[in-house]
């Protein structure tokens, strides 16, 4: 592959073409956060928290999806990228159960610890409307709670991509987005009607 020249952060540096932004800045040891971003995974760009600011791109791009280029002059927490990163986490958890105290991904969550980082106290729109599904637990190897689901596609993903099953998808648009088993249903016994190999 041929290396290109970028700048992060006023860091010059060098990597491959075809890299993406956040794959540079990660093997320069710069940090840029990441909600759907999974190494083993395709990029997806879904959750908008890895937006960076590029010299010369009207409006700010997600890291994890955008290419590097020669020359690229890219900004990972300037002011601009901060408000919008600090604005998507707020959407985020303005759909989120607030109950990090007793959740069992307490200390050990990447949304907790950039809600934290952020400032994010989760009463920004508050009187919102907000997701209420109840949670489905007939399944002995998957536990679904969309309360918490943030929409990352992950696990979508790794099901497409990793084992070609498609087994899990994502159902509706907007709001009324959610994660799907089978046709379209809610439930995780329907599993069972799928190719899912319960991975």
């Amino acid at each position: 592959m041929p290396i290109v020249n970028i700048t992060i952060n006023n860091r010059k540096l060098q990597t491959q073409l075809g890299q993406t932004v956040y794959e540079a800045a990660d093997a320069a040891g710069i940090n840029i956060p990441v909600l759907c971003h999974h190494p083993a995974l395709p990029p997806e760009g879904a959750c908008r928290v890895c937006l960076v600011e590029i010299e010369r791109q009207r409006a700010l791009q997600p890291a994890c999806t955008f290419p590097v280029t020669e020359g690229l002059v890219i900004h990972t927490n300037s002011p601009k990228v901060r408000e919008a990163r600090k604005f998507v986490l707020e959407l985020i958890i303005s759909d989120h159960p607030l109950d990090c105290m007793t959740c069992e991904a307490t200390g050990a969550c990447q949304l907790q610890d950039l809600a934290y980082e952020y400032g994010i106290k989760g009463d920004e729109y508050a009187g919102g409307v907000k997701h209420d599904y109840p949670v489905d637990d007939p399944n002995p190897f998957i536990l679904v709670d969309r309360n918490k689901c943030i929409l990352c596609r992950r696990c979508v993903r790794a099901c497409n991509y990793i084992n070609g099953v498609e087994a899990i998808g994502i159902a509706y648009r907007g709001f009324k987005a959610r994660i799907a088993f089978g046709m379209d249903s809610t439930k995780v016994t329907r599993l069972a009607g799928t190719e899912c190999e319960v991975c």
